[in-house]
């Protein structure tokens, strides 16, 4: 005779069963009650559905990818919006997060329609979670083709990325890949059609193989025998960037406190022929121009006299912002430095240049049509740089032709040439330009390589990341130019380092293990399936 206890304990067990029942089947398809849950089979729109809910998770997942990856150009991608928009915000970090909760959300899906597959309940997703997950598709869809026209850099990085991701989105995938063997398996020896179930596998198989060669067809990562190259330089983006307002004399005194060999800036030329520090075409950005000259915030800066540009604050809208979200590690007496920063001069960039022994690298604009200085602003740039007692190749002149070269090389030997961008070997040669500054995306290895052969230095930029630092180092660049000073300071091998040997044993240990599981599966459900036809009792 059962035992009281028993029968009580047994009907616990079964509560707790249909509550886990319940929270699969109502969170999925909102049936809560037990009276609607059923185990006929599932509809055919109902099993599409399943798929396009995988499918919208895997976009979510790609987009998270994406973000993550981008973070290195989050502050570039703020202000591009914030230029057309004229109205900062943190647009980044808006995007990066829904993405996270789509992500979630989508994932949850998955994991409840998969739990209907194994416990044999029929398939009932909400409409609401139907348009949801059609919503993340076409968001998907519609942020693909508005990023790869306005912001397609971000693709680029990502691309880039891969060479140094590519192990561990390979383990991530084969790890996929062996839990879709398991749910295969399953269905290999319950689906009755032969012509049916055999197709299931040979798709799984090509795509189980597919996986498992990935690497043969994708980047690989800093594969090295010997040595690792020497670390590349860091020139600092505009002064410390993410901390201190840029352009200005805190920024740049800020970054001396760390491992850098120069400065990056942007200059412009008022209109009496002052030089000053400035990246966009206005100041409405990075100073308090519509509290001084509201009916001017959009004009641009080279329009202004010099006795109006001095006017202007250059560090208030940092501490309003606080684009980086470090201000409130400032202390009181910092904050009030920051505040009272202004238009910095190049004189006296160059001033700081010259007392720590550091390199100056700039892009010169060219001022409005109006000016005296439309036609004669590189000259001019060129004659009050050369009052100061600069070194030889201390200054990086950018030039984007080879005739700016020569006009730049005629004018003084004190300046290094640097070829804007990517450039041919021969060019340089021809031109005698021994220094290359170009966007990560716009050269490649091989490109590098070619350079180092010749005695051309290359400087790559922007790289705040250290994996990306890590993967330039690799790749043995010369130098970097890096709004992230501090960040790179800390990094002192390349964390991308693996040697050929063992990528290649990561490789295949993963995949064989993956290949080893996948038959256990198949092995464990044909033994299951063989007892249970043997012994029918056992159901």
């Amino acid at each position: 005779m059962v035992s009281q206890s028993h029968i009580r304990l047994e009907r616990e067990q079964n509560y707790h069963n249909q509550v886990c029942l319940s929270c699969i089947a109502g969170l999925y398809g909102c049936r809560w009650k037990r009276y609607r849950r059923s185990k006929e089979p599932s509809s055919i729109a109902e099993k599409v559905f399943a798929g396009i809910t995988t499918l919208s998770f895997l976009c979510a997942t790609a987009w998270l990818y994406f973000w993550i990856i981008a973070e290195n150009d989050a502050y570039d991608f703020n202000r591009f919006i914030a230029v057309k928009t004229h109205s900062y915000f943190n647009w980044f970090t808006l995007f990066y997060a829904l993405t996270v909760l789509c992500v979630i959300y989508t994932g949850l899906l998955v994991v409840f329609a998969v739990s209907h597959m194994l416990i044999g309940l029929q398939l009932h997703l909400h409409w609401f979670h139907k348009v949801l997950v059609v919503t993340v598709i076409l968001g998907s869809i519609v942020s693909s083709v508005l990023l790869s026209k306005y912001w397609p850099m971000g693709f680029a990085l990502v691309w880039i990325s891969f060479k140094v991701t590519g192990p561990i989105l390979h383990i991530l995938s084969v790890v996929l890949v062996t839990f879709l063997g398991w749910i295969v398996s399953i269905g290999f020896f319950r689906i009755n059609l032969t012509a049916v179930k055999y197709s299931l596998v040979v798709c799984f198989s090509i795509l189980a193989v597919s996986i498992y060669l990935i690497p043969l067809f994708t980047f690989p990562p800093c594969l090295m025998s010997g040595s690792v190259p020497t670390r590349p330089k860091v020139m600092a983006h505009r002064g410390a960037l993410q901390l201190a307002p840029e352009n200005t004399q805190v920024s740049f005194e800020t970054a001396l406190k760390y491992d850098i060999s120069g400065f990056e800036t942007d200059v412009s030329i008022s209109l009496d022929g002052e030089l000053f520090l400035l990246h966009d075409e206005t100041f409405e950005m990075t100073t308090n121009i519509t509290e001084v000259f509201p009916e001017r915030a959009r004009e641009p800066a080279s329009n202004f006299m010099w006795d109006d540009i001095k006017q202007l604050g250059a560090g208030s809208w940092f501490l309003e912002r606080d684009p980086f979200k470090n201000v409130r590690h400032l202390s009181e007496s910092e904050k009030a430095l920051y505040r009272s920063q202004s238009i910095m001069l190049l004189k006296d960039l160059l001033d700081i240049a010259i007392r720590e022994n550091k390199s100056v690298v700039f892009d010169l604009r060219r001022p409005v049509s109006n000016s005296s200085y439309f036609h004669s602003y590189v000259n001019h740039t060129i004659s009050e740089i050369l009052k100061h007692n600069i070194k030889e190749h201390q200054i990086w002149w950018l030039v984007g032709d080879s005739t700016s070269a020569q006009e730049i090389q005629a004018a003084s030997s004190l300046f290094l040439v640097t070829g804007q961008g990517r450039w041919n070997v021969d060019s340089l040669k021809r031109f005698h330009i021994t220094n290359v500054n170009a966007e990560y995306s716009e050269v490649f290895k091989s490109d590098i390589e070619r350079y180092s052969s010749q005695k051309i230095t290359s400087n790559i930029y922007q790289v705040s990341k250290r994996w990306l630092f890590s993967l330039l180092w690799c790749e043995n660049v010369t130098s970097v130019t890096s709004s992230a000073c501090q960040t790179l300071d800390n990094v002192s091998s390349p964390k991308a380092f693996m040697s050929a040997g063992g990528y290649l044993a990561l490789w295949i240990i993963t995949d064989l293990l993956s290949v080893i599981l996948i038959i256990g599966f198949f092995l464990l459900h044909r033994r299951s399936r063989y007892i249970l036809r043997m012994c029918p009792e056992c159901l």
